[in-house]
Formats: structure tokens, C-alpha cells, sequence
């Protein structure tokens, strides 16, 4: 009987996890691939031409995240919340938004690479 209950609770948590990160092969294919994420960042905390994106979700949240792969420069322009930390944190206070060479993202598509930046540890 216990066997069988730890395999129940076994399957329930492997059930409730994999949705959450449905996205995340997606993601990283996108990051290495078509959205050219990795020219500039690490998907540690080392910081490359950006800031390194290990535990990015913690520092700016998933909302902020969503809305600067939605529209970089506009979270940017708006200079509010993370903003000014990513900012001072890259030494680009008052100076303008480097252009991301990718291509407009798709709500999947950012959904995709926020699975994947959930799992940088």
C-alpha cells in the first residue's frame, strides 16, 4: 500500500510539473536559434553584451520579462520598476536601448522562452 501511494504522489507531482514548463525546449531552441538571444546574454549569472538570465524571473518578475520580450523598447522608454535596475546594472543609464537583432515575438514564443528561463538556476 505505501508503494502505491508513494508512486501516486510520485505521478501527481510529476503531472503537475510538466505543464509548467511545457514551453521550455521551445524556448531554448528559440533562445540559441531564431530569437538570437544568446549573442548577447548567458544563461548564467555572467553578464555578456545584457545581463545573464540565470534567475532573471526572481530579479524582475515574470510580468516584467513578458513585457520586455513583447516590446523591448517601449518597457525601456518607460524607465519604471526593473527597468532602472537593468539600467544602473549594465551602465546604461541615460543611454539608449540597444536594438534586439530578432524578430517580433509571438505571445508562444514568449511563453516558450519564459518556460525556458524558469528553468536557469
Amino acid at each position: 500500500m505505501k508503494k502505491v501511494l508513494m508512486m501516486a504522489m510520485g505521478l501527481c507531482f510529476i503531472l503537475s510539473a510538466s505543464p509548467a514548463l511545457a514551453g521550455a525546449p521551445e524556448g531554448e531552441a528559440l533562445f540559441k536559434g531564431a530569437a538570437k538571444c544568446k549573442n548577447c546574454h548567458n544563461t548564467t549569472d555572467k553578464k555578456k553584451v545584457g545581463p545573464g538570465l540565470s534567475k532573471v524571473l526572481d530579479r524582475a518578475g515574470a510580468e516584467w520579462v513578458k513585457s520586455f520580450l513583447a516590446d523591448p523598447q517601449a518597457v525601456w522608454t518607460a524607465d519604471e520598476g526593473y527597468t532602472k535596475t537593468l539600467k544602473e546594472s549594465v551602465n546604461s543609464v541615460g543611454k539608449p536601448k540597444p536594438k534586439h537583432k530578432t524578430h517580433k515575438l509571438t505571445d508562444e514564443e514568449i511563453e516558450n522562452l519564459l518556460d525556458f528561463l524558469r528553468t536557469l538556476t
